[in-house]
């Protein structure tokens, strides 16, 4: 599965499901020119991009063992929040959730202002910011083809 990339989305929703965890179907009459317009338009930028994409994620694996503080800073804005309204300050919050050394990097992929990081033993969804790339979902795994990935930490 590969996440869309139309602007912001993977800040609002880096997995593809809805609020209640559902795949969110294309509306009815999305014809597949209109679908070749759209991503077409997310090309170009992959290559260029790729490197410091896989980059932040291996320093986001990097930090949570070891800088707890630098792997929050890493985090979107709202990812970010939406871990800590489930579980309290992200310094304490980030250990609890229990990422796995994530391994090496396996594939990268950037479309647009988001990027796609798939690990030995995870998934990293990306969004680029003025900062820099920040992590909108982590400890993510594919959940069957053409199915969500179910993340450890994501916006809500």
């Amino acid at each position: 599965m590969r996440p869309p990339c139309l602007g912001r989305w993977a800040e609002r929703r880096a997995v593809g499901a809805g609020p209640s965890g559902t795949v969110r179907a294309v509306a009815p009459g999305v014809t597949a020119s209109v679908l070749v317009v759209v991503l077409g338009g997310c090309s170009g930028q992959g290559s260029v991009q790729a490197g410091s994409a896989a980059e932040a994620a291996r320093a986001f694996a990097r930090a949570v063992g070891a800088d707890v503080r630098s792997a929050c800073a890493l985090l979107a804005p709202g990812t970010r929040e939406t871990l800590e309204q489930d579980a309290g300050p992200c310094v304490t919050a980030l250990p609890r959730v229990g990422l796995s050394d994530p391994g090496g990097v396996r594939d990268v992929e950037v479309y647009g202002l988001d990027a796609w990081v798939r690990l030995e033993h995870d998934t990293v969804f990306l969004a680029r910011f003025d900062g820099g790339w920040r992590v909108t979902a982590a400890g993510c795994v594919p959940q069957g083809p053409g199915e969500p990935y179910s993340c450890e930490i994501e916006r809500g």
